[in-house]
């Protein structure tokens, strides 16, 4: 059986609600005009200010997370596979894609450690990992993807070299991918670069004349447009697309093509270099929803290629559906977002054109915007434009704006209320039957036919979607551990050498970063991850995910190639106070990623700059996204506690920084009390550390609430899950903490030193995680996180069972530990822990069970979001707060 996924209410469950007489900064097509191509507001040009982490925005901030980002990408070679040589922290969401049909056993990891970080070995370790990536596969793969991140960009490494190594230790073709992040509004972003590799594995082949290619998207474009038609009339016979090769073979036959068709602009380079290595001409297509801009298009392929099409048809029928949908919904005042298989600019002119009103749209400016811009500016000045990336789309809200009707995924998540046409498919509409398509797809949504009613989207797998009444899905049976069934046979790849880092399994777990963030979430403050983009992506889009159903101001400091290179904080802290001004937060927390561990940003410094500036506390949490979520949540609760927590001053700031060593917190004077003077105690409060969703795998608070009171608790402040920063503050005051998870120890040992509150360690819910059977006698092994398996171990113990032993991935605390537990490094050691145990029962994370394919016991689901990325409630599905 497969596992649960994430599954969360969608935009319209949102709480956050926008800060009095605050409003989103946005522009009219008259005022954007009017100041013309060359002064662009500056809060629509990304890199001016911090990046707005919303869904509406996780395609820019994440482009290996979902749809065709790098990641899914590079693997559109037909038998393909892909080596992500990363930091954990930037492998971690494709476990998203690497469960979609077509992806399994595709993807590989080689994770760096702190000490690759320095020493740049692990680059040493690629040939090594692609050769046992190879030979461990069924049958051998026709190129191995070799994808690295923004590391390797600042370490300035040498992948054409790196691969060569790599080809010639596995004997099979082996070509880089480049997710650099950092390098997104340069002259070669990732995804120019993605596509320059995958065709620079064709080689000279005879020209054919009656063969084309159509390059640009990874999915092929859809069979019903006009375009393969009129191509076949032209008499071309091989039309060939990337994503319509079935073999190896196959896709290089694309090197006989006697021209290419480019429909994506990110396809140009590409396109160039096969020009001068194979001698192929190219000519590039737009897609647009302006039916003459269509036409005249066809008119102009058509006397390149010296000849003519018939469009009479095609245009009609696209006519046709476009006059039927004015006349029957000529009152509907659209948004457009560009989220969608559209450019925003050109098909909000062509509504325009149509007699449509168009209210809004959701878009990034830039100077080729500009095209469209002047003719909008004529036909509706009063559209406005936002940007989805401004740290003011915070406080949106869709009253007064008049909005009826929505394209695009991300304008449906900014009106949530509206019927929204995500118009977001892979497979790609182009010409006439685009915009036939679009207007019959309008017409059916607006008719009932079609149940989009607000944008829906993927989070880990699962997806997402509001009902017009944002309504939770609804709550089913209590939750127990389902059966896992074994393998299919040849399910589970063959065994090859040992490569330290290598996981050919397991996709990485939650890294640091994502574990501060969780603690963070929803206390008030401004979040802002110290990174160029992708970590925040990744961290929203799959390791929090209250991020669909609960607005939190999580930002991206938005670092770019020469920020990290030049090492300019001054410009990160010009961005933090020109946002602290615009949006309403109680603190600001910076958090680390790899970018600024490779420079050696001072934090401490960076800090105190912030605080001036800002005139905020501010709390630095120096994560890399090299080490597990654990000790990310370790290093915020302490951040925050010495910081906020009443009587707490700058020595336990000092305190706070000592109990873990890289973390760095102090709190503006006016933040706390009188250092040193101690709360009074309140009887019946109780602190509850380590309770995040990564820990708990749900995110829902209630159950383990209303435990707690049951045994008599007058007030639960569960801290990382639904506390607010005036639970912070009066954690010192708390008659008793209890720690559920070791996330949350160090914290627990903080209050008990300073305040004296003392704590337990335990898990209330362990009863309900452990299945309905018969114990007596077994031999069990529990892998979770160290507290809920060592609770669970009690419960089993007190149930029958014989020998009970714990293992974990993550900390293991000695609170919790017993003779024989288990310390796991990576996919090997479990293998081995169970070959050794030899346990009649496991209850494990469902994604381990391909790692024991030989294993004859009963194997249960004992879900652990931060181990697998994926959800398991009491019920099926955790409903979002």
């Amino acid at each position: 059986m497969s596992p649960q996924r994430p599954v969360c209410p969608g935009p319209a469950a949102r709480v956050q609600h926008p800060a009095p007489g605050r409003t989103p900064v946005s522009y009219t097509a008259a005022e954007l005009v009017a100041r013309g191509a060359d002064d662009i507001p500056a809060e629509l040009v990304s890199n001016t200010h911090l990046i707005y982490s919303s869904p509406a925005a996780l395609a820019f901030n994440s482009p290996g997370a979902e749809g065709f980002g790098v990641k899914r990408a590079g693997l559109a070679i037909p038998g393909s596979v892909m080596l992500v040589v990363s930091p954990g922290c930037c492998g971690r969401n494709t476990s998203c894609v690497s469960e979609l049909p077509g992806y399994e056993h595709r993807f590989f990891y080689l994770q760096m450690s702190e000490t690759d970080l320095i020493t740049a070995r692990h680059l040493k370790r690629i040939p090594e990992a692609v050769r046992a990536v190879v030979e461990g596969l069924p049958e051998r793969p026709s190129v191995v993807m070799v994808c690295i991140t923004c590391v390797d960009a600042l370490l300035g490494t040498d992948m054409d070299r790196v691969c060569r190594k790599a080809e010639e230790a596995a004997g099979v073709r082996v070509r880089p991918c480049y997710m650099y992040a950092l390098t997104r509004e340069g002259r070669k972003p990732p995804m120019v670069n993605v596509r320059q590799s995958i065709y620079s594995l064709l080689e000279p082949r005879r020209r054919d004349p009656r063969a084309c290619n159509l390059l640009g998207h990874f999915a092929p474009v859809d069979e019903a447009s006009e375009l393969r038609a009129f191509l076949r009339d032209a008499g071309l016979r091989h039309v060939r697309e990337v994503s319509s090769a079935e073999s190896y073979d196959e896709f290089l036959r694309m090197a006989e093509a006697n021209f290419n068709l480019v429909l994506d602009p990110e396809a140009g380079p590409a396109a160039q270099d096969l020009q001068e290595r194979l001698g192929t001409p190219w000519i590039e297509l737009r897609r647009f929803y302006g039916i003459g801009r269509i036409e005249r298009q066809y008119d102009a392929l058509a006397v390149a290629l010296g000849t003519s099409f018939d469009q009479a048809g095609p245009r009609e029928r696209a006519a046709s559906q476009v006059r039927a949908f004015c006349q029957a919904h000529a009152g509907e005042v659209l948004a457009v977002g560009e989220c969608c298989n559209a450019d925003p600019f050109e098909l909000s002119l062509a509504l325009v054109g149509y007699g449509l009103r168009v209210a809004e749209v959701f878009c990034t400016v830039t100077p080729e915007s500009y095209v469209y811009l002047r003719a909008l500016a004529k036909a509706s000045p009063e559209t406005r434009f936002f940007s989805n990336l401004e740290p003011t789309m915070v406080d949106y809200s869709p009253a007064g704006s008049g909005v009826t009707l929505t394209i695009g995924r991300d304008a449906g998540y900014y009106h949530p209320g509206c019927p929204n046409l995500p118009w977001n498919t892979d497979r790609q509409p182009f010409g006439y039957e685009a915009l036939e398509g679009l207007f019959s797809s309008l017409s059916r949504l607006l008719a009932g036919e079609e149940t989009h009613t607000a944008a829906s989207v993927t989070l880990g797998g699962g997806r997402a979607s509001a009902e017009k009444d944002g309504a939770a899905a609804p709550a089913t049976a209590p939750r127990g551990p389902r059966a896992v069934p074994a393998p299919a046979s040849g399910s589970c790849l063959a065994p090859a050498q040992r490569v330290r880092g290598l996981s050919r399994y397991l996709t990485p777990f939650a890294p640091d970063q994502s574990g501060a963030i969780s603690v963070l979430y929803g206390l008030g403050g401004m979040s802002v991850v110290v990174d160029a983009g992708g970590c925040v992506g990744n961290i929203c889009g799959f390791d929090e995910p209250r991020w669909l159903g609960r607005t939190d101001a999580v930002f991206s400091a938005g670092l770019r190639d020469m920020d990290a290179i030049l090492g300019r904080d001054d410009l990160l802290v010009r961005k933090l106070a020109d946002a602290t001004r615009k949006v309403d937060a109680s603190f600001v927390a910076l958090v680390s990623t790899p970018v600024p561990s490779v420079i050696g940003t001072d934090l401490n410094a960076l800090r105190r700059m912030a605080e001036r500036a800002c005139g905020l506390p501010t709390v630095c949490v120096d994560t890399d996204g090299m080490r597990l979520y654990d000790s990310g949540a370790e290093k915020a609760y302490l951040a925050l506690l010495s910081a906020f927590a009443e009587g707490a001053g700058e020595k336990d700031a000092q305190l706070g920084a000592a109990a873990t060593p890289a973390v760095a917190a102090t709190a503006a004077p006016a933040a706390t009390p009188a250092a040193g003077a101690r709360p009074a105690r309140e009887r019946g409060r109780l602190n509850v550390l380590g309770a995040t969703p990564m820990d708990l795998s749900c995110t829902d608070a209630a159950p383990l609430r209303r435990a707690l009171e049951a045994e008599g608790w007058r007030e639960v402040a569960l801290l990382g899950m639904d506390a607010t920063l005036d639970d912070v503050r009066r954690a010192g005051a708390a008659e008793r903490s209890l720690v559920v998870s070791p996330s949350g120890l160090a914290a627990a040992r903080w209050l008990e030193r300073r305040f004296g509150v003392p704590y337990d360690v335990g898990y209330p819910l362990a009863r309900d995680l452990v299945p309905e059977r018969s114990w007596e006698g077994a031999r069990v092994l529990v892998v979770h996180q160290q507290v809920a398996a060592d609770a669970i171990r009690r419960v089993l113990l007190a149930r029958g069972a014989a020998e009970v032993t714990c293992a974990t991935f993550f900390k293991l605390p000695e609170e919790c530990r017993r003779a024989g537990d288990v310390a796991l490094r990576d996919e090997a050691d479990f293998a081995q822990a169970v070959g050794e145990l030899a346990p009649d029962v496991i209850l494990a994370d469902a994604v381990l069970r391909p790692l024991v394919p030989g294993f004859s016991g009963a194997f249960f689901d004992e879900t652990h979001f931060a181990l697998s990325g994926h959800l398991a409630s009491f019920g099926e599905v955790g409903p979002c707060e």
